[in-house]
């Protein structure tokens, strides 16, 4: 997903842009991610190179979030 697509979907309002941007940058690059995000679903992906463990991916979480950061 890129935040610049966001950008275009939402091109007529671009404050909406600009929060969602915000907001999504927040889940992704918060360091504080554990005390609101709550992982509901993992995959196994296989190895980038032979010899190397499986990898893990989040397809699934929810967040919480106080009203305040809402506002």
């Amino acid at each position: 997903f890129s935040v610049a697509l966001s950008g275009t979907v939402l091109a007529r309002c671009p404050a909406c842009a600009r929060n969602f941007a915000n907001f999504y940058c927040h889940n992704i690059c918060s360091p504080n991610q554990s005390l609101f995000t709550n992982v509901t679903r993992v995959i196994s992906l296989p190895p980038v190179l032979p010899g190397l463990p499986p990898r893990s991916a989040v397809v699934e979480y929810q967040c919480f979030y106080r009203q305040e950061f809402a506002d």
